[in-house]
């Protein structure tokens, strides 16, 4: 019985204490701050199609030339907003998360944090959503820059359509796996301040390369990252967005994954080819459970179940029906102890 107890204490301690692992921002009047208060959700996702922009025949290997992208091509991509600023580009991973990179927030977290989605022209108005709360990865170093993964928990869920649709999240790491990757972004002019490129949608086709091609470049690479170039006529990487995505497609589906995020890239001027970015397969475990900690499940969905619309209950439920069971067991064992 005693070991029931300690298994039972032991299962909430690390339930509660995991609760507080990263680093967390609320949005409450326009004003960050480091609370939060959990609620229970259930999760629906169906990712990586673009309805608006090619027939559900085609394979989702076809995509249009040219540099600029067109209206619901990459409808995942979304525009992260200060003082109506474009600093950072993300991706929305479900109608209520945005996937992004920590180091757009390192030096400091904007009070007025706003996310625009649904269109590729940001002189145009959009729709915009504001967020909840920010997770940055609790590991996150801005000098390493290992760990550089965040999440956004927006205020109200997006409604998807056509130009509004969520990105799946890998379901394997082999680079071979994946194919015609893009990155895509409005870019940057300054690596001091985040001042847009262009005011449309940029996109320019990338190859994934491996980690010993990478570390002969770069020695001092990092874990939990995949390395890209730009395929051959492609313009410069420099106008992708840090915090962007790059997608690739899987086989002759239909879907589109993230594989990586846009971290960081060599010096644009010596060689404006080579791109670092976080790789999202190997943080798909921490956004699991940072997403049902908050009381808002995001799942992983594999490439076979994309069709499917299931209610499944959170991490955070499973521990609490585990506590439950626990907490059965030990008064029935109390109650036949009295017998």
């Amino acid at each position: 019985m005693l070991l029931l107890i300690l298994l039972c204490l032991t299962s909430l301690i690390s339930s509660i204490h995991a609760g507080f692992s990263s680093q967390i921002f609320m949005f409450r009047n326009n004003q960050p701050y480091g609370i939060y208060i959990p609620q229970t959700s259930w999760a629906l996702l169906e990712c990586g199609l673009r309805p608006g922009f090619e027939s559900f025949q085609l394979t989702g290997k076809k995509i249009a030339g040219g540099r600029y992208a067109k209206a619901g091509e990459f409808p995942w991509h979304v525009s992260i907003q200060s003082s109506g600023k474009h600093i950072c580009g993300g991706t929305m991973i479900s109608a209520l998360w945005i996937l992004t990179a920590a180091h757009c927030f390192a030096e400091e977290v904007p009070p007025d944090l706003t996310i625009v989605v649904g269109g590729t022209d940001l002189s145009l108005p959009l729709e915009e959503h504001k967020p909840d709360s920010l997770i940055l990865h609790e590991n996150f170093d801005s000098v390493s820059m290992q760990n550089d993964i965040a999440l956004i928990l927006l205020s109200s869920p997006v409604e998807f359509t056509n130009e509004k649709m969520p990105i799946c999240l890998p379901f394997i790491y082999d680079i071979n796996t994946w194919q015609h990757c893009w990155a895509t972004g409005w870019g940057t002019t300054s690596s001091e301040v985040a001042v847009p490129a262009s005011q449309l949608l940029q996109k320019a086709r990338m190859k994934l390369i491996s980690r010993e091609q990478c570390l002969e470049r770069m020695p001092e690479l990092g874990e939990n990252v995949v390395c890209a170039e730009l395929e051959k006529g492609e313009q410069s990487s420099c106008q992708v967005d840090s915090g962007g995505p790059l997608v690739c497609s899987y086989w002759n589906t239909m879907k589109w994954f993230q594989v990586g995020i846009v971290s960081w890239g060599e010096d644009c001027a010596e060689k404006p080819n080579h791109e670092i970015l976080m790789s999202v397969y190997s943080y798909r475990g921490w956004i699991e459970a940072e997403t049902a900690l908050r009381g808002k499940p995001f799942f992983i969905e594999g490439v076979d179940n994309g069709a499917d619309h299931k209610e499944v209950p959170s991490r955070a439920e499973t521990h609490l029906v585990f506590l439950e069971y626990c907490l059965l067991l030990f008064i029935s064992l109390i109650a036949i102890r009295l017998l």
